[in-house]
């Protein structure tokens, strides 16, 4: 019978729950993976396989076959290689869990040492999964402060995979990094303030009305009349995101995987300034 291991796939700045599925089959020694996966996906074949060796497991002989369901929806990236390996130590029945993994779901990259490495959209997995039902997911230690930003979902992080069977197995009870907790960063704007600006009363006006509405805005000027030292400064006056704006922002980078602190939820209103001559490539990208 197949195992079934849950976890998550990225669409845009969303996720949606997937189901891995690792069956054995009569033949020679191969390892195919099917569902309307990317090449970073299929790349699992080998750093799964190379994972488990490393970590003192047996790889199944015969034919390995992967499926990542549903399975007409394009699926990408690395980080199904943790639900990979376990699915298939499920199925040789080298795992066997000290309960059973419905409310269990895994997102991580291997390297070929068995070791987990971060991957970027952990945030609106852990999103996802809190929606789903998920009562538990498995994430790189990296990655817990990103993921403990989502309340009501248990998150437990690892730097290997031994440790993740280690758990599952209930030999090693699981024990919390220390500062697992995400911390929320203050804005720090330095030292630019409006009382610096001087004489411009009128467009001070406009840009209080900008900010608080949300409104786009256009400073024109001879040089030196002051839209740039009035721009820089507009962020300071922004109003405070909600707590779902700032997941809503904070999901984006985690996608692009520009979340330099990790964990960081990012309470700035997003501003952007673009210059006058900047083309419509350069405004929303393009190109061959």
């Amino acid at each position: 019978m197949a195992s079934v291991v849950k976890s998550f796939a990225l669409s845009g700045v969303d996720a949606y729950p997937v189901e891995v599925e690792i069956d054995t089959l009569n033949g020679l020694p191969a390892i195919s993976v099917v569902g309307l996966v990317d090449t970073a996906v299929r790349e699992a074949r080998e750093r799964v396989q190379a994972a488990v060796l490393f970590a003192g497991y047996r790889f199944p002989g015969g034919k390995v076959l992967i499926n990542v369901a549903p399975g007409d929806i394009k699926k990408s990236g690395s980080h199904f290689d943790l639900a990979v390996a376990v699915g298939v130590l499920l199925r040789s029945e080298q795992l066997n869990p000290v309960g059973p993994l419905d409310g269990f779901a895994f997102v991580g990259e291997l390297s070929l040492n068995a070791t987990l490495r971060p991957c970027p959209g952990v945030l609106p997995m852990a999103m996802a999964a809190r929606e789903a039902g998920v009562e538990h997911l498995c994430v790189p230690r990296e990655n817990l402060e990103e993921a403990s930003l989502v309340r009501e979902l248990n998150v437990y992080a690892f730097t290997h995979l031994a440790e993740v069977i280690s758990f599952l197995k209930g030999e090693t009870p699981y024990t919390p990094p220390p500062e697992a907790e995400a911390k929320l960063p203050e804005e720090d704007w330095g030292s630019i303030d409006f009382q610096e600006v001087q004489g411009q009363d009128a467009l001070l006006e406009y840009v209080v009305a900008a900010a608080a509405g949300g409104h786009n805005m256009l400073m024109l000027g001879t040089p030196g009349c002051g839209k740039s030292m009035v721009a820089r400064r507009i962020p300071t006056i922004l109003p405070r995101m909600t707590e779902m704006e700032a997941l809503e922002v904070t999901k984006i980078y985690s996608v692009a995987g520009l979340l330099r602190e990790r964990g960081r939820l990012i309470q700035s209103r997003p501003f952007r300034a673009p210059h006058h001559n900047a083309s419509t490539s350069a405004l929303i990208g393009g190109g061959s």
